[in-house]
Order: C-alpha cells, then sequence, then structure tokens
C-alpha cells in the first residue's frame, strides 16, 4: 500500500461517519414524525368515550320540579365533540296545565348543553287527550327539540292526527308553553267533528 492510500484513510474513515450519522438522523427524524402522525390519527378518531345502557336524564325548572324527562335505550358520549347519540330515546316534556308531551323515534343526536335534541327516524310526538282536548298524534321522520324554549319543530313531512281529524303539510312548530301546534306549508286537512258524549 503506497503513502497516497494511507494518508486518505483518516479522511474516508471520517466522510464514512459523517454518511453514517447524517443517515441514522434521518432514519431517526423519520421515525418520529410518523410517530406523531400516528398520534394525531389516533387523537382523530370519532369513538365513544363511554356508553350508558337504560339511561335516564331529568332537568328541573326554577322552581325544582321536574321539567324534561329523556330516557332511552344507549347513550353513547363522544369526548372530541362533547356531544351524544342515542338508541331508542322518550323525551317527555311536563306542563303544570296539561299532560306531559312526549315525543319518541328510532335514534337521536343530542349537542353538549343538552339544549337541541335532534330525532330521527319514526318520530311521533304525543299528546295524551285531556278534558276538553282530544289526542294528538305526529308524525314524522325528523324533529327538532328545542328543551329551553319548549318547542319542538320539523321542516320535514308531518302527518297530525287530531281525535279523527288529520292534517298533512310540510314543515310544523308546536310550541308546549303556549300550547299551540302549527303547520308551515302544503296543508291539507281533514276535519272530523269531534263526537259529543250525551249529558
Amino acid at each position: 500500500m503506497n503513502d497516497s492510500v494511507t494518508r486518505r484513510w483518516p479522511a474516508l474513515l471520517t466522510l464514512a461517519a459523517m454518511l453514517l450519522l447524517a443517515g441514522a438522523s434521518f432514519w431517526i427524524l423519520q421515525m418520529m414524525q410518523q410517530s406523531g402522525d400516528r398520534g394525531k390519527q389516533g387523537l382523530a378518531v370519532h369513538e365513544p368515550d363511554y356508553v350508558i345502557e337504560n339511561f335516564r336524564y331529568f332537568s328541573a325548572g326554577k322552581d325544582g320540579k321536574i321539567r324534561i324527562k329523556i330516557e332511552g335505550d344507549t347513550l353513547s358520549h363522544f369526548a372530541d365533540t362533547e356531544e351524544s347519540i342515542m338508541q331508542q330515546p322518550r323525551l317527555t316534556s311536563y306542563s303544570p296545565k296539561r299532560q306531559p308531551l312526549t315525543v319518541r323515534s328510532t335514534s337521536a343526536h343530542i349537542n353538549r348543553d343538552h339544549s337541541e335534541l335532534q330525532l330521527r327516524d319514526n318520530v311521533v310526538l304525543r299528546r295524551p287527550q285531556t278534558r276538553g282536548d282530544e289526542e294528538l298524534i305526529v308524525n314524522s321522520d325528523y324533529m327538532l327539540v328545542l328543551t329551553d324554549k319548549d318547542i319542538v319543530k320539523t321542516d320535514r313531512p308531518v302527518r297530525a292526527r287530531l281525535g279523527q281529524s288529520t292534517l298533512n303539510g310540510i314543515g310544523m312548530v308546536a310550541d308546549n308553553a303556549q300550547h299551540t301546534l302549527s303547520l308551515n306549508s302544503r296543508v291539507h286537512a281533514t276535519y272530523i267533528q269531534p263526537s259529543r258524549a250525551k249529558p
């Protein structure tokens, strides 16, 4: 081996060490980035952090009396949005002057502060018969319950039955506090006078 080659060995070893160090640094950086990406993907997964079966939730008014009861088969809470999905939900709205108004459906979505309840599929609103009022039943595939305002509304087709009379239309607003129900458009009604019991 001649002297020129011998003199180059230290430089070649130094170059090789630098290349090896650069390669190792690049590999470590890639692994850290991939680990960070996996962490971000894990945080983005929309999965429930807890599930409650046969749940029941009560909301009281300023007088301490129960105003709204929400119950159902299952409630799944999602931590990333602080919202909940319910299966077979049943909502009961209590009024001091009339029988409770009930709304049920196949599923529902409730927002983080429980002020909006979106009921979907086979939605049925029912107000039982009371003295002077016939039974009211309203069917639709979607209803929005504004729990703070005691209002149930929808922009979808609805079918309402009051006693033997029927109402069909698009869109509805039911105000339980004011005891009113109105259909928005394309209203078709069939009225049958209530039978009067003989004194």
